[in-house]
């Protein structure tokens, strides 16, 4: 699948969305997949982006993973 120039600059708003947030300690406000990784929702493309928090000033982001595809490869690739 082909995103449009438009589809590819609200993603990547939607990244620095989810990123300002989690600058500004709001990483509860995400969804919990296992007792250190969340997941946020990004766009309408159907994508999740995967991430843990290292220490109080670093969030490393793990995967973006299109939720269209088999849910299994999830655990297989967050290993």
């Amino acid at each position: 699948m082909k995103w449009t120039n438009r589809e590819v600059v609200i993603f990547l708003e939607e990244i620095r969305k989810v990123s300002g947030n989690l600058k500004n300690g709001k990483f509860k406000l995400y969804q919990k997949y296992s007792k250190d990784i969340r997941s946020a929702l990004i766009g309408k493309k159907h994508v999740r982006m995967y991430f843990r928090k290292e220490s109080e000033t670093q969030i490393r982001v793990l995967l973006f993973f299109d939720m269209r595809q088999n849910p299994q490869k999830i655990l297989d690739l967050l290993k």
